[in-house]
């Protein structure tokens, strides 16, 4: 029933813009993960901890992505997420040279998720010209010397996968955040294009890994700045990693979650794939039945070999819930296109 449902929302009237009612399965579930979202950032920070890339950076990156898709976002909670995430994040420290004890030596992936609220959303009031500015200099510093951004060491508290998952991950997400600062005119000289050629080089000499988020990454960078020719198969290796339920799992033995459905979607919505296609309609299905009543879903935590999984779920939830909200996103605007 809710199959035929989607479908059509899918072939209704959004392709002219006409609106289907508040009873839209699909635009019911993305409100009520924003709501999630909110509710769920305003408890973290009201709690004293400090804004993180999870309740912070994804936060503000996601509200924008739902406002200029026709969502309802409060202007000044948004406003008062960005300025709690920019002060930890953004502050003096952005300047200072790259430092060598473990954890300041290594790229900030709540900077890259701020500056991809501006890859993805360019009329974006969250980020100033020149908090951009500052990031598009900060990132090319934190760059290792053979292409790559490295993501954080295995220190005591296992950061774990899929958000600290490897080398590759954090250079195709800084890829990605740093693509929108190389000026339009190739004679123009640009620390970032030179950046970006040098990451692309360790990429295209680095096996991918074989993850959803390798696949659903790798199809963004290319479709960002590569050449049409090459999105097809891309596309490809990512939909044979689609499982029966319509979802996708993060690795081929592990079942199909929010995380790596909602960046399935995003990835494949932003290389032009259609809602109209079987496979975008099985993944919404996913996610709107997979979602739970209080507008999160549900998330096992991972961890890297020989380490044991974090009993905090928290982080991982947050980050799923936001990945499917971003996908849906994508997917089905609030008021059509």
């Amino acid at each position: 029933m809710l199959q035929g449902v989607i479908a059509a929302v899918f072939m209704s009237g959004m392709a002219c813009g006409q609106e289907t009612g508040i009873d839209d399965p699909v635009r019911g579930t993305v409100e009520r993960a924003l709501g999630f979202l909110e509710k769920d950032a305003v408890l973290w920070k009201s709690q004293g901890k400090c804004a993180t890339c999870h309740h912070g950076a994804m936060t503000v990156w996601t509200f924008n992505e739902a406002k200029q898709r026709g969502y309802p976002v409060k202007a000044e909670l948004l406003a008062d997420l960005a300025k709690w995430s920019k002060v930890r994040f953004l502050g003096p420290d952005l300047e200072k040279p790259r430092g060598k004890e473990p954890g300041y030596n290594v790229v900030s992936l709540a900077v890259i998720f701020l500056a991809l609220t501006a890859e993805a959303v360019p009329h974006q009031e969250s980020l100033a010209p020149e908090d951009l500015r500052r990031i598009a200099e900060y990132l090319p510093r934190y760059q290792e010397v053979n292409g790559s951004w490295e993501t954080a060491p295995l220190w005591a508290g296992s950061p774990a996968p899929p958000v600290m998952d490897s080398h590759e991950t954090w250079t195709l997400f800084a890829s990605l955040a740093l693509s929108q600062f190389v000026p339009a005119d190739p004679n123009t000289p640009s620390a970032a294009r030179e950046s970006l050629k040098k990451a692309a080089e360790w990429l295209s000499q680095t096996k991918p890994a074989d993850t959803t988020q390798s696949a659903a990454l790798r199809l963004l960078v290319e479709a960002r700045g590569g050449t049409s020719s090459e999105l097809p198969p891309m596309i490809d290796r990512l939909l044979r990693r689609q499982n029966a339920d319509g979802g996708w799992g993060q690795v081929r033995n592990l079942p199909s979650d929010a995380y790596a459905t909602g960046q399935a979607l995003y990835a494949l919505s932003l290389a032009g794939m259609t809602r109209e296609r079987r496979e975008i309609q099985a993944a919404v299905r996913f996610l709107v039945d997979a979602q739970k009543a209080d507008g999160s879903w549900p998330m096992t935590p991972r961890a890297h070999p020989g380490k044991k999984p974090a009993k905090n779920t928290v982080p991982i939830v947050y980050f799923g819930s936001a990945w499917a909200t971003l996908g849906l996103l994508r997917t089905v605007p609030r008021s059509g296109e």
